[in-house]
């Protein structure tokens, strides 16, 4: 049968079944005054681009670098290019970056992408403190610079790529104790960066001379340079990996308030690093007091780290004294100055309060607000992307909308006021309201991807990626009944469209309404509870074992019938991931997520060599205790054995427009599959000479049911209703 589609089609969406209202921190009832009020929640937020860095030291080999496959909310390569450098590689030679380390760096990204990272990069000739590890020739550095220009990987990964440092020279790239590491060449070796690097991603620099020197300025007056904006200046930030050290931070600094008020100024780049390994050396010195750093902190707009932090901070206790004026943190008031700064590097939004109306009438502009506090050190680099979601019942309708929160800075408090164009299809009653905002281009299959979540209790949504704001009553009309447009009022529409969660899986380690059912329930012992199902790729399994262990870690057992291997993978507490067969198959794609008795796997077919029909035996979970000599805590398992069937999930809800007569309407089909065949059916009846992904019906004069067979590359099949057309 010849294929019609080379990738997945038009989007999909990954969502999981209705969430539970009763989480939010206030209810809708009929008598309310539809104001929300909400409290900042105290903890650590995972957000794209800010906080704990996943470092990976990605090592290469002329004609022979692998790609890696790792998770993060930011994650930073060290690219070690000793194998290509004469000054590092034993070999005297220098060679240029080959086909290999390409394809192997896009892969590379390209699982990140997938896995939901966003990604930054050093680029370094040294990864073991050796002097003088760069290529014979300064050109041959611009010349690698080049080849990483012309190789276009940065431009088509720049939606996930948060910063580059300028690295390259010197020991562990930090432009030191190398060949090349005057001023003079570190000056030049930004520039080749700023041109290398996508605008508008921001370069990173080592210390602030290097940018003084690009500009044209003398080290001195930093203070008062203010770069234009959107101007390649306005990228440049600093990669300061001897935080906290001494005065001079390590000699990052030659003037430590002069150069922290040209970061202040920076507010379209990034600034972070690594705090200095030597506490006993930093504590000679005052920078790294509470009272000292946490102000600065705040005024250079830290933004990431590499986990690294000072552990003495949990000794300090957060307090009035800690406060820094502009800021209310006093909901960290008896928390440990570590988790203070862990908890606020990079942004943090606060949603304070949110107001709506009581009614509004379907196809009528809903006009509200919502305010938010950013407590962060910091404001976000990278553009986000933003949505407005209304849900009802499980199904929703989304819009974008043109709020930036690149300019809720550190600090401030803003109050957003939408006023959206609602579309005449959504039904009548009341609809939840979420905001949305996310980096990167996230195709619907990974829509909760690199998502912003507020730091607000009872407001997330681990399916959408969205924020809970409050909800609204739409009422029935007349008017405009066969406008289906929806958008910020005043501005161009688009056709709005219903969509439904099903029950896609994602991997969080919570289960929510509708995501595992009964059907899904493979053994229950009446305490024990296992559950199983699969997509087109992967096998999922939920374990719900009430355990106690302070570690848990979570084992996953069974047997492939077909080729009588046993498969056996753990997820200890501290995230390190154990799988018997990882010599042979890998377990990239492999996602392990658990909150208090659940746990959910995410296992790809490959790794235990699966396809349509192969059994498996013996499946289990079982829990141990690695804070209590691995004792085990708890266990289920499947006496029977289970079959492996592929399935997949369409995710339009049956849409139920009114048109006039003689209009059109436009049915674009929604799913999670790489589909080879769709037949799309008018009232029972083929459709001719349609198979794409979206049908298009023009001069409608009746009543109308669309539905449609989707056959999968994979050979899965589904039918389904997506349309039901009243004509006006």
């Amino acid at each position: 049968m010849k294929r019609i589609f080379k990738g997945k089609i038009l989007f999909a969406i990954s969502f999981i079944a209705v969430f539970i209202a009763a989480v939010f921190s206030v209810a809708c009832k009929e008598d309310d005054t539809r104001t929300f009020k909400f409290t900042e929640q105290v903890g650590t937020i995972s957000n794209p681009g800010i906080g704990y860095t996943t470092t990976d030291w990605y090592h290469t080999a002329v004609g022979d670098t692998k790609p890696r496959d790792r998770q993060g909310d930011i994650v930073l390569f060290f690219i070690d290019l000793s194998p290509f450098s004469s000054g590092a590689n034993g070999k005297g030679v220098d060679y240029d970056l080959d086909e290999r380390f390409f394809t192997s760096l896009r892969a590379t990204f390209e699982n990140c992408r997938n896995n939901g990272s966003t990604v930054a990069v050093r680029f370094r000739y040294d990864e073991n403190g050796k002097s003088d590890p760069e290529p014979a020739s300064f050109g041959q550095v611009l010349k690698h610079i080049s080849q990483i220009k012309s190789s276009g990987v940065l431009q088509d990964y720049k939606d996930i790529l948060m910063f580059v440092e300028s690295g390259f020279v010197g020991k562990w790239g930090e432009q030191h104790g190398g060949k090349y590491t005057d001023v003079e060449h570190k000056a030049k070796l930004l520039k080749a960066m700023l041109d290398c690097v996508p605008s508008p991603v921001p370069v990173t620099v080592r210390t602030p001379d290097t940018f003084a020197k690009y500009v044209g300025l003398d080290r001195s007056e930093l203070a008062d340079y203010v770069a234009e904006k959107g101007s390649d200046a306005a990228r440049v930030g600093l990669y300061n990996d001897g935080y906290m050290g001494s005065d001079t931070d390590l000699g990052t600094y030659a003037n430590r308030e002069i150069e922290t008020q040209w970061l202040s100024n920076q507010t379209s780049a990034y600034f972070g690093g690594e705090f200095s390994g030597n506490i006993e050396f930093a504590q000679k010195y005052d920078a790294y007091l509470p009272e000292n750093c946490i102000p600065e902190m705040y005024k250079t707009h830290l933004s990431y780290v590499n986990g690294n932090i000072f552990e003495l901070y949990k000794d300090y206790v957060f307090d009035k004294n800690y406060d820094v004026a502009g800021f209310d943190n006093s909901a960290y008031y008896g928390q440990s100055v570590f988790r203070f700064i862990r908890d606020h590097l990079g942004y943090r939004f606060v949603l304070t309060e949110s107001s709506f109306p009581k009614t509004v009438e379907r196809g009528g502009n809903l006009e509200f607000s919502f305010t938010v506090t950013n407590n962060g050190f910091a404001n976000p680099i990278k553009k986000q992307n933003c949505e407005v979601i209304f849900e009802k019942d499980g199904r929703f309708v989304k819009t974008e909308v043109g709020l930036d929160p690149m300019q809720w800075y550190s600090g401030s408090t803003v109050k957003n006021q939408p006023v959206i164009k609602l579309p005449a299809l959504m039904e009548a009653g009341e609809w939840k309201v979420y905001f949305k905002s996310s980096v990167g281009v996230n195709p619907l299959s990974q829509y909760g991807f690199r998502s912003v979540r507020f730091a607000s209790n009872d407001v997330w949504n681990e399916a959408l990626g969205a924020n809970y704001l409050g909800c609204v009553e739409i009422t029935a009309s007349e008017d405009n009944i066969a406008d289906n447009g929806i958008g910020e009022a005043g501005k161009a529409l688009k056709p709005a469209h219903l969509y439904s969660f099903g029950g896609k899986t994602v991997i969080d380690g919570a289960r929510s309404d509708g995501e595992w059912t009964e059907d899904d329930v493979i053994t229950d012992n009446g305490q024990y509870r296992l559950y199983a199902k699969c997509d087109e790729d992967n096998l999922y399994i939920m374990a719900d074992v009430p355990h106690g262990a302070k570690a848990p870690v979570f084992n996953f057992r069974a047997q492939n019938e077909d080729n009588g291997q046993t498969y056996w993978l753990y997820r200890q507490s501290n995230g390190f991931i154990y799988f018997n067969h990882d010599d042979k198959t890998g377990h990239a794609g492999l996602s392990v997520k658990y909150s208090d008795n659940l746990c959910e796997f995410a296992i790809p077919f490959y790794m235990l060599e699966l396809t349509n029909g192969t059994t498996l035996s013996g499946i289990s979970v079982s829990v141990q205790d690695s804070e209590d000599g691995w004792k085990g805590t708890g266990s289920v398992k499947l006496d029977e054995s289970y079959e492996i069937r592929p399935d997949f999930t369409l995710f339009n809800a049956v849409e139920k427009p009114t048109v006039s007569r003689g209009d059109g309407y436009d049915i674009v089909l929604e799913t999670d599959a790489d589909v080879k065949e769709v037949v799309w059916y008018l009232d029972g009846r083929a459709v001719e000479d349609e198979s794409s992904a979206i049908l298009k019906l023009f001069n409608i004069q009746t009543d109308c049911v669309v539905s449609a067979k989707i056959t999968t590359a994979k050979g899965s099949v589904k039918q389904a209703v997506l349309a039901e057309i009243k004509v006006k």
